[in-house]
């Protein structure tokens, strides 16, 4: 079969994605206000700080469209940005509250980290720098402050990659603890050049909450990131979920059905040893263009990208009965196989009694005129998968 790849690669409007950039908006000049406010700054300082904030953002959101649609950002480009706005509110919560704290002793290692837990390395620099920019210039803190708080995020930016590996976590915590010591004691010799037992125990105060941060904090928020695409796939097959409310309302025949290709299609792929969540949602989604209308694969492939799901998800989707591009993943071709079984059984059954037909025969036949038209050659499915699944269906319950 020609493969027909020129499915739909228009990017639409997504309101996930909106509502939380807004939220980032409002986050970073409600922060700037708050420490103009303190500082009791003049107008024409507030509106210099506020134009930093407008360069910073442009560039911020810049950086993020482009890291997201490579696929830089979780590794998901259907990302909605609602983790890293959480965390980017938190990071704001953080640098205000550091204005309390003694100068050159502010634990500005959290920022890079945090972010960089839900983010990507260029985000977590680009936000530390311009977080140590406004901490300094509202504070009225010195060039070696400055120079302290630049390199301690840079340095953050570098160790919190490693803390995506377990088995590193606390080498790295006890580093973070380490260089918060002496870093910004050498800053503070420097700009004031004396030394007490003070700046000690500053240190040890700020290195231990950045320790802390590193061991629990970045932990907590990176497998919540990791687990991003995973926890989508359950949740958009959920019942309480908008899109599955709105087809019963539809056509309770059509949920149905979907309910059915989704089960079928995640237990055999548990069986394969394929990604099981992903067969879920691909089952239950597979005819989503038809429930919409013409063309139902570009609207269905429109309508989930809407809705942020997973790459992987759309992939199933553009690629429905091969139609427009012959499925690429072996996901894609499993969850073709079951939901076309479903389909021909049902019309079979409303045919004929069961008695008069050899179900097992039956398909058996249909997955072989499957195999050998050429459909499945591109998605990476072995021959011993494909036999896998094709015992599977002839033994499962709910096909016959």
């Amino acid at each position: 079969m020609k493969d027909k790849s020129n499915s739909v690669h228009k990017e639409h409007m997504n309101l996930y994605r909106v509502l939380s950039l807004i939220a980032i908006v409002i986050a970073t000049f409600g922060m700037t206000a708050l420490l103009c406010a303190q500082n009791h700054f003049f107008i024409d300082e507030w509106l210099c700080l506020f134009l930093l904030n407008f360069v910073f953002l442009m560039l911020l959101f810049f950086q993020l469209e482009f890291e997201r649609c490579i696929g830089w950002l979780i590794n998901n480009p259907q990302t909605s940005f609602i983790r890293l706005a959480f965390a980017y509110f938190i990071c704001c919560v953080l640098t205000f509250a550091m204005t309390f704290l003694p100068e050159l002793f502010r634990p500005v290692m959290l920022i890079p980290i945090l972010i960089l837990a839900v983010s990507s390395n260029g985000i977590a620099i680009t936000i530390g720098i311009f977080f140590d920019l406004l901490l300094s210039i509202s504070s009225g803190n010195s060039f070696y402050a400055l120079l302290c708080f630049c390199m301690l995020t840079l340095l953050a930016s570098v160790l919190a990659q490693a803390l995506r590996k377990k088995e590193y976590r606390i080498w790295i915590s006890i580093l973070a603890f380490c260089l918060n010591m002496i870093v910004p004691g050498i800053a503070y010799y420097m700009a004031y050049k004396e030394f007490s037992k003070k700046i000690c125990i500053y240190g040890a105060i700020n290195g231990t909450m950045t320790a802390l941060c590193c061991f629990f904090v970045f932990r907590w928020l990176w497998d919540g990131a990791q687990k991003e695409k995973d926890n989508l796939l359950l949740d958009i097959v959920s019942d309480d979920f908008s899109e599955v409310k709105a087809l019963k309302d539809f056509s309770m025949v059509e949920y149905e059905h979907a309910r059915k290709v989704s089960d079928i299609a995640s237990r055999c792929a548990k069986a394969v040893g394929y990604n099981e969540n992903l067969c879920l949602a691909g089952g239950f989604y597979y005819r989503m263009g038809q429930w919409i209308g013409d063309p139902y694969v570009e609207e269905g492939v429109k309508k989930a990208k809407s809705l942020c799901f997973p790459e992987d998800l759309l992939k199933i989707l553009q690629e429905y009965y091969g139609e427009k591009k012959l499925p690429s993943i072996p996901e894609s071709a499993l969850v073709h196989m079951v939901d076309a079984l479903v389909i021909k059984l049902e019309k079979i059954n409303d045919g004929f009694e069961k008695s008069e037909w050899n179900h097992e025969i039956l398909i058996n036949q249909t997955l072989n005129e499957y195999s050998s038209s050429g459909i499945y050659d591109h998605c990476g499915m072995s021959m011993n998968q494909f036999l896998k699944i094709r015992q599977f269906l002839t033994k499962e319950e709910i096909l016959r």
